[in-house]
């Protein structure tokens, strides 16, 4: 057997035993590039520019010759010749390597269907999906590749469509339609082709409503009528099926809606709807119809304009993928619909919340319970409700994200910083404030930046663990100035109610987080501060209720989630539940402390002692008397109940 290329997916080149054979990266786009090319053959000149257009035409020349000169090494090593070099060329060898792309230089098979079948496979993934290139020339490319595979499928697609009768064959053409909606989810022909099978299948019975823009059908059972800004989300689902001379109605813009050209000039973010996972045992019969569910809500979203919803296939490719954030990465994708069955048997509820990736904010989420009887008018009901939901959050959150956008550099700045501070230790903190300022010097008066601020200054306060009070009354300062600067956004009442509580201020710390959980009801952050917050107020009950409300919308929860609840079950005297949060922590050590606590007062003194001389290690100076006297506790007793646990441990 021959050496092989592998383009579509990771770049890879296989030997004849299937094992990946290393070989220089720029080489293998060299190779990619030369299978494309008709002749097999290109010119040293041309190929310096495709890989290398940012630099100077005599030094990517160079780079070119140092490049050639590793593969020649690679190529002896191997015992085979890819390709051959002259003074002036590089010619490919395809005597000694085959490649997955080879065939579309081939005519298209007599038999469509099968023709069909064998693109569909074949196309199961992307391009050159794992290169990453800044190279605009290279970018051009490939991206001009891509269009005409996407074109060769569909051309295929189309022409076996009225030759697709039977149950599999129609199955094909439906696949075929989604990986094309997958890269291109503007293409009217598919999309009523893919409205068409489903309606066909019995999946999605309001689809061809939604393609006709009937809105009022989209309404009609709908138990509760949807508020002023819902409505005009729909004026706007519906205005492309209108038609471009309609003129839409007058809004009123002291209800804060803009009009449908405000937001039609805007770029259109990209979603996926992540099927459903099994959270709990015992609710798999109910999967396939969750799953089916999900996918009517994919295709009844398709016809927005103010969205490009993923297509199902690659939403369960990317449902599947270890590593699911660097995959919406790299997609492009803005918005993330995470599903899960909870529950059991006739208990069982599917839990839906709707993410903004870019940082992580849970901005909506819901539960509808799940009963046997009546699933089908049921399923159609719960698919309109999570449609519009998520029409509308989304709409809502773009708008809010104008806030962010009029200062692009400051934005980017605001995300780093907020990605610092998803790590507790000081060096991240401080990072993030550094950015956190850097944002400012851009836009003086950016919120969300003085909010994240505010933010490393409590957060550095905790990790010392020094009562350094100045370090409170910088956080409260800039939490003051992020509300004065953005008086509807939660950020600056979130960090002013984490301000007042270690200043002591716990009911005033209390009122300010009511206000942002009133603002966000869905922040899972704002949970969790919440929580911490009546830890200090001496309500642990409440506050393990709170907290696990933030995990449930943010499963993939952050270490200070299970701080505070391991700080909250310590006060209940649930010392194995303390110790079970911490256990789930990605960096423990913050908790040596709690830790050590928890560990003596279930009698374990060796292990209690242990954890003691891991906090030694990293904070000598630690005083618990110092420390109780800085940290606010409403109830005498829980001092008291903090003393004994660090007293037994050894402090």
């Amino acid at each position: 057997m021959a050496f092989r290329l592998l383009t579509l997916g990771e770049l890879r080149l296989l030997d004849p035993s299937g094992n990946v054979a290393s070989f220089p990266e720029k080489g293998l786009l060299i190779l990619t590039y030369l299978f494309a090319h008709p002749q097999r053959t290109q010119s040293r000149s041309l190929l310096s520019r495709l890989l290398w257009d940012k630099v100077e035409a005599a030094q990517a020349y160079t780079n070119l010759r140092k490049t050639l000169s590793r593969i020649d090494a690679r190529q002896q090593e191997l015992g085979h010749r890819f390709i051959e070099m002259t003074q002036s060329d590089i010619k490919l060898d395809g005597s000694a390597i085959q490649c997955d792309v080879a065939r579309l230089q081939m005519p298209p098979a007599a038999d469509v269907l099968s023709e069909l079948r064998s693109l569909v496979g074949l196309f199961s993934r992307l391009f050159l999906e794992s290169v990453d290139s800044t190279n605009d020339t290279l970018s051009a490319w490939i991206k001009q590749q891509r269009e005409q595979h996407l074109g060769r499928l569909r051309e295929t697609l189309m022409e076996a469509v009225p030759l697709a009768t039977s149950a599999s064959d129609i199955a094909l053409v439906k696949d075929a339609a989604l990986r094309i909606f997958q890269y291109d989810p503007d293409d009217e022909m598919i999309v009523a082709l893919l409205a068409e099978t489903y309606s066909t299948e019995g999946k999605v019975r309001t689809a061809r409503n939604i393609f006709d823009g009937q809105k009022q059908k989209l309404w009609g059972n709908l138990t509760l009528g949807p508020d002023i800004h819902a409505l005009n989300v729909v004026r706007k689902v519906f205005e492309k099926q209108r038609g471009p001379g309609h003129v839409l109605p007058h809004v009123d813009r002291h209800l804060g809606v803009p009009d449908v050209d405000t937001v039609l000039k805007r770029a259109v973010p990209r979603l996926v709807l992540l099927p459903p996972v099994e959270s709990v045992a015992g609710s798999q019969p109910l999967l396939p119809f969750a799953d089916a569910l999900i996918e009517d809500v994919t295709i009844a979203l398709c016809s927005l304009t103010s969205v490009s919803v993923v297509a199902p296939y690659t939403a369960a490719q990317i449902g599947r993928h270890s590593d699911k954030a660097n995959t919406i990465a790299q997609h492009s994708i803005a918005y993330v619909l995470d599903t899960k069955l909870t529950g059991h048997g006739a208990q069982s509820s599917l839990f839906v919340q709707l993410v903004y990736f870019a940082n992580d904010e849970v901005i909506w989420a819901d539960r509808y319970d799940m009963e046997r009887d009546g699933l089908a008018a049921q399923r159609r009901q719960i698919a309109r409700r999570i449609s519009m939901a998520i029409t509308g959050q989304i709409e809502r959150n773009e708008l809010a994200r104008e806030y962010f956008e009029r200062s692009p550099t400051a934005y980017h700045h605001y995300l780093l910083g907020q990605r610092h501070l998803k790590h507790l230790g000081l060096p991240d903190i401080r990072r993030a404030r550094k950015e956190f300022r850097a944002a400012l010097h851009d836009s003086p008066y950016f919120s969300p930046a003085l909010s994240g601020i505010a933010r490393t200054y409590s957060r550095e306060w905790l990790i010392t663990a020094r009562g350094d009070t100045q370090l409170l009354k910088e956080a409260e300062k800039h939490a003051n100035q992020a509300i004065a600067a953005g008086q509807d956004m939660v950020g600056g009442y979130r960090e002013l109610g984490v301000a007042k509580l270690l200043l002591g201020g716990i009911d005033e710390s209390v009122e300010a987080l009511e206000l942002a959980e009133t603002l966000s009801p869905h922040y899972a952050d704002v949970a969790a501060d919440y929580a911490d917050t009546l830890v200090h107020a001496s309500e642990p009950r409440q506050a393990l209720e709170k907290i696990e409300k933030a995990i449930d919308l943010n499963p993939l929860s952050p270490d200070v989630y299970l701080w505070t609840g391991a700080g909250a079950s310590y006060c209940l005297g649930e010392y194995d539940q303390a110790l079970s949060y911490i256990d789930r922590m990605a960096d423990s050590g913050l908790a040596n402390r709690l830790s050590a606590a928890s560990w003596a007062m279930l009698g374990n003194q060796r292990r209690a002692k242990s954890f003691v001389r891991k906090a030694r290690e990293t904070n000598p100076d630690f005083d618990v008397d110092t420390w109780l006297a800085a940290v606010p506790l409403k109830e005498q007793w829980q001092k008291d109940h903090y003393r004994d646990g660090l007293r037994k441990a050894g402090f």
